[in-house]
């Protein structure tokens, strides 16, 4: 039951993806087993597990999240987007919570007014009680810029600063090999 299975290369590497040492694999399921039982016993995953660690600078980094807020596929059709951003956010000690609500608001104004916002997916850690990552994707860079200039992110980071430690985000560009809910 994968929900998603999303690839993306650093941006840097977008003209060059096999020289790409990182890589960011947006996978979504209903539940953890379909993770650990299924996909990492399918005959893709041992191909893959058996070629690629040796070639990896940091192994597989696993960081497991439930979705709090937001939407995946807004044109509802799969559409391709032209830029994935990857937000990470640690919020500062019994803060979370705080910080979901106003992403949550965020992400509705975000579906509401921006047509090229294809995803906007608020995650919350399972692994810690600090983590947030918001999974976004946009039609074009410049509608990634429209949005991070946008009145109301600015607003949600500068009323945040006494909720959030640390904000950590990077631009991928989308590799063609996954999909959006099937």
């Amino acid at each position: 039951s994968t929900l998603s299975y999303y690839f993306g290369v650093p941006e840097e590497y977008g003209h060059g993806m096999s020289k790409s040492t990182q890589m960011i694999a947006f996978e979504a399921y209903n539940v953890r087993e379909d993770l650990y039982e299924t996909h990492f016993h399918s005959k893709a995953m041992d191909k893959f597990l058996a070629t690629v660690p040796a070639l990896m600078t940091t192994g597989l980094d696993l960081t497991h999240y439930e979705n709090a807020s937001g939407f995946l596929d807004k044109p509802g059709d799969r559409k391709e987007c032209g830029i994935i951003y990857d937000t990470r956010i640690t919020a500062k000690e019994g803060k979370r919570d705080e910080v979901l609500g106003r992403l949550a608001k965020l992400a509705q104004w975000a579906e509401k007014n921006e047509d090229d916002t294809y995803t906007f997916l608020v995650l919350k850690s399972l692994d810690n009680d600090t983590q947030v990552r918001v999974f976004e994707r946009y039609a074009t860079r410049k509608a990634l810029e429209a949005h991070q200039s946008a009145k109301e992110v600015l607003d949600f980071f500068m009323s945040s600063k006494d909720i959030i430690a640390s904000v950590e985000a990077r631009g991928y560009t989308p590799n063609g090999a996954g999909w959006l809910h099937r």
